[in-house]
């Protein structure tokens, strides 16, 4: 298996799959940036994402470590790839985006709350969705999204253990959300069978990881 270990940065990987995973972050986040950008009614800004072929066994200290409490949005991701992509935020970054969307009127756990946040990460997902099928040409749909709040290490472990046996690596998006004064980090993750992996990095014409 080639090493592609998260916390090296990216650093044992070649220009060209940085830059084609880079040219992948920057159309998924422009393309939520725009989306976002009206259902919010004000400008979203979304710096250039960095993007990472991640372990499985090192997402979670990305996010905070296994008993970090976080929102997790998990959609699973079907056509030519059999995949799980996963928007994932913290507490208070969760917060922060349930007041830009509906105020102080509801409490960020409630359900008007969540349905909010469900909807961002919907379009984030689908907007990511998008690039990976303008940039490969590969055909894929997503699900609509399930919510919940949870330990990082309990919500890595749904997609995981699907696909633990049949690959170790993860793409790992993280991008930084400027509304106004409201700042906040989300991450976005996929999460697939090894086959469905390699076949993005071929049609990528990266070429795909040994298995």
């Amino acid at each position: 298996m080639t090493d592609l270990n998260c916390q090296n940065n990216t650093s044992n990987i070649s220009d060209t799959t940085r830059n084609a995973l880079e040219e992948l972050g920057n159309i998924g986040a422009g393309n939520a940036a725009t989306s976002l950008s009206v259902m919010l009614s004000s400008e979203l800004k979304i710096t250039p994402p960095e993007v990472e072929l991640c372990e499985f066994n090192d997402l979670e200290e990305k996010i905070g470590g296994a008993d970090a409490t976080v929102v997790g949005v998990l959609s699973d991701i079907s056509g030519d790839m059999n995949a799980k992509m996963l928007f994932i935020l913290g507490i208070e970054d969760t917060k922060k985006l349930v007041k830009a969307l509906i105020g102080d009127s509801a409490d960020w756990f409630s359900d008007m709350g969540m349905s909010a946040v469900k909807e961002i990460a919907n379009i984030i997902i689908g907007s990511y969705v998008a690039s990976l099928e303008s940039l490969s040409g590969i055909k894929v749909r997503h699900a609509l999204p399930q919510i919940c709040i949870d330990m990082a290490g309990a919500i890595l472990s749904v997609p995981c253990i699907e696909f633990g046996m049949v690959s170790d690596q993860a793409l790992l998006i993280n991008s930084h959300f400027m509304n106004g004064k409201n700042e906040l980090d989300g991450y976005i993750m996929l999460l697939s069978e090894m086959h469905s992996f390699n076949l993005l990095l071929n049609r990528l014409g990266i070429g795909g990881i040994d298995e």
